[in-house]
């Protein structure tokens, strides 16, 4: 077992909110790419996929949400969220491994419009 320690620093209309979560999961590397893999707060498989240029994260809800972050290219995600399944343009500001987990900071945008900033921060330790 791996504990999968997730901080998030939120910025939405200049309101930010930290988010400090810590899940039980699994590591492995396949290859060129890290993979932590846990059980979120709702029950939900979530599977972050990351290298020295990437992460995807894959949440296996319903419906599932995949997010792509990549420094070099903007990519577009659907998301489920209280007012129904939005679209959103993501740019990735920065993306780095560290030896024990990433860094990965990334914006939503609709349209011309910042919808949130994200400064998320995963770190692992296996037990």
């Amino acid at each position: 077992m791996t504990q999968i320690t997730i901080k998030n620093l939120i910025t939405i209309d200049q309101q930010t909110e930290t988010i400090h979560q810590t899940f039980s999961g699994d590591y492995y590397q396949k290859n060129q790419s890290h993979f932590l893999v846990y059980q979120n707060e709702l029950a939900e498989k979530v599977v972050m996929k990351y290298d020295h240029e990437m992460l995807t994260i894959t949440r296996f809800s319903t419906p599932s949400t995949l997010i792509k972050l990549h420094p070099k290219v903007s990519t577009q995600a659907v998301i489920t969220t209280p007012v129904g399944q939005q679209v959103f343009d993501v740019k990735t500001k920065k993306h780095e491994m560290i030896p024990e987990g990433f860094k990965t900071d990334y914006e939503f945008f609709q349209g011309d419009t910042k919808i949130a900033q994200y400064a998320l921060s995963v770190r692992f330790e296996e037990e």
